[in-house]
């Protein structure tokens, strides 16, 4: 059954629910042996067109609630401690790409997001003030919609 976001929270949600879709689809071409080289491609694109932008929202946006809410911090710091080593993932599938570097990749990426889904986001819904939710919501209501199904190579197919 799926988590009731609150509404201010719901953009992230969104884009986790692309992130996770993300991750079929590279696993769905991991296991047929697509090209890595497509596959890097997709990567760096769902990098520089979602991810990067995601994490920097999370950070801006909730990293700081750990000062106002220290029950917060250890999560927050998880939270920032996996987009960190997810960055790091992303800067040697940039440089070498194979297919175990993709895997576990991609299973870091579904893991994190399911942490922020689960555990951090209710968390963090259960202990704010909700004025803090509101400036969070409001923050977040111009964000756009992605979907990496559009990406132009259908490689999992």
């Amino acid at each position: 059954m799926p988590i009731k976001r609150s509404e201010a929270m719901q953009p992230l949600s969104r884009q986790h629910h692309n992130a996770l879709l993300f991750c079929l689809l590279l696993k769905k071409g991991i296991a047929k042996k697509a090209d890595n080289s497509v596959m890097k491609d997709f990567c760096i694109s769902f990098w520089e067109n979602d991810l990067m932008h995601h994490f920097q929202l999370e950070e801006d946006l909730l990293y700081s609630l750990g000062n106002t809410y220290p029950v917060l911090q250890s999560g927050l710091l998880q939270m920032k401690d996996e987009h960190t080593a997810l960055q790091q993932y992303m800067n040697q599938i940039k440089i070498h790409v194979t297919y175990a570097i993709l895997t576990e990749y991609v299973n870091l990426l579904e893991k994190h997001v399911r942490f922020e889904e689960r555990i951090l986001f209710p968390h963090i819904e259960n202990t704010i003030n909700s004025n803090i939710l509101q400036q969070i919501g409001k923050a977040l209501v111009q964000e756009e919609e992605h979907n990496c199904l559009q990406y132009p190579i259908h490689f999992w197919e």
